[in-house]
């Protein structure tokens, strides 16, 4: 999306007169990050200028003070002033001591409280940001085509050797990929390492130039079994990758569905499906290449989002996809799912329920049915169960209905104990 001044004033004289709708407010907000303040502010400016008269009239705009009523209050205090006068010496003293208590309180050191709601006991003491050990890391290794092998919190050593590929699980929990020179004459069937987790699973894996990747809930690695002068992995799913300490100059690949992400150098967070790729950056440099726009976008400040992902255009509707940059976003935020302890402040519901169900393992029925606009602040421990999420959107006083793991926000649909429960108390009491 290029900068078109003429474009960016329509969707202001809109967003003015109140008439804009939220399709235009999303692109009049895309497109705002192609200007500097500056810029910005002068078509607003200009925008202001070509509409003057025609602005809707504000609730004050044909208000007058009543002067006469203003001057009989002002009367009556002084009146009363007075009388008052001898009642605040007497409370002057025990004033003085509120003030004192004040002070107390603001300069004690002490630590705030936090009022977002906790739902589980078994993670009180742990600190906010602590992540998930590497010793409950457990996830799903594809040896042949057919053959899965499990890897539980308690496996440890050698657990499967593809060609001259190895793969142990150290003492601490690290899922380490290794290459060993061996003879042998039987040639693995598969051309890459399949790394799988499932709901409510979290895998870290090292790679052989001492790249380490943790792995999401229901997410996938692959790795090229045959060596390469550089290093190639592909994603699908969220993880967060940390190459500062890669012990290669040449460049780390990872490959999606709609690109791939090279960086010699950095840590940060990635997250690809059919449809789209995101990359958000914490250090480092990256560079993010669009395979169907035939395009790379650099980034290098904290902070720095990236998203690439199908848009519908034209009169046939079709996808087309489009590159969107955005600027210091916190990616301490972002990276939330990697902590014991997640906490959400004024986070979009949508995006909180994107976020529990990849962990939890339930299915939306329509995404279209949860609320836009409404927002969630909740701490979830990463050990509590689907109905701590069920309660936590409950609390922000949306309804929802589950039935065999789906859930669904849509009214129409039959209302269950899960999501009703409350409602169907306040039914009974009515009748």
């Amino acid at each position: 999306m290029e900068r078109d001044n003429i474009k960016v004033q329509e969707l202001i004289k809109k967003q003015l007169l109140e008439i804009i709708t939220q399709e235009e407010e999303a692109e009049l907000l895309v497109r705002k990050a192609y200007y500097t303040e500056e810029e910005y502010d002068a078509l607003l400016i200009e925008g202001l200028r070509k509409l003057e008269g025609q602005l809707p009239k504000d609730s004050l705009d044909n208000w007058n003070p009543d002067f006469d009523a203003i001057k009989i209050h002002g009367e009556d205090i002084r009146k009363k002033r007075k009388i008052k006068q001898y009642v605040q010496f007497g409370y002057a003293a025990a004033l003085l001591l509120f003030i004192g208590g004040i002070l107390l309180y603001l300069f004690y050191p002490h630590k705030k409280e936090d009022i977002i709601l906790h739902l589980e006991g078994q993670c009180l003491g742990i600190a906010d940001n602590t992540e998930i050990p590497l010793i409950e890391s457990s996830c799903f290794l594809l040896a042949t085509d057919s053959t899965w092998i499990r890897v539980e919190q308690d496996t440890f050593g050698k657990i499967v050797q593809l060609g001259e590929l190895a793969v142990t699980r150290t003492e601490e929990g690290l899922l380490r990929i290794q290459r060993n020179q061996i003879n042998s004459s039987n040639a693995p069937s598969l051309k890459n390492l399949e790394i799988y987790t499932g709901p409510r699973q979290q895998c870290v894996v090292e790679l052989e130039d001492g790249t380490k990747i943790r792995l999401n809930a229901q997410s996938r690695l692959s790795y090229p079994l045959v060596k390469r002068d550089s290093t190639v992995v592909y994603i699908k799913g969220e993880a967060y990758v940390d190459a500062k300490t890669r012990n290669r100059s040449a460049p780390l690949s990872i490959g999606t569905e709609r690109g791939k992400i090279m960086t010699s150098h950095a840590d940060f967070l990635i997250r690809s499906d059919t449809s789209n790729m995101k990359a958000m950056l914490n250090d480092g440099t990256l560079e993010i290449y669009s395979r169907n726009l035939n395009k790379t976008r650099s980034i290098v400040c904290p902070g720095d989002f990236v998203y690439i992902g199908a848009k519908y255009v034209g009169k046939n509707q079709l996808p087309r996809d489009t590159m969107t940059y955005v600027a210091n976003l916190d990616f301490e935020e972002a990276k939330m799912w990697t902590r014991k302890i997640r906490i959400y402040r004024n986070m979009p519901l949508w995006a909180f329920v994107d976020e529990m169900s990849r962990w939890e393992g339930f299915t939306i029925k329509r995404w279209d049915c949860i609320p836009k606009n409404k927002l969630i602040s909740v701490s979830i421990c990463y050990q509590s169960g689907r109905e701590e999420v069920y309660s936590a959107i409950r609390q922000a006083g949306v309804l929802l209905h589950e039935e065999k793991g789906m859930i669904s926000f849509c009214p129409e649909d039959k209302r269950d104990r899960v999501a009703m429960r409350q409602l169907d108390r306040n039914d009974r009491k009515l009748k």
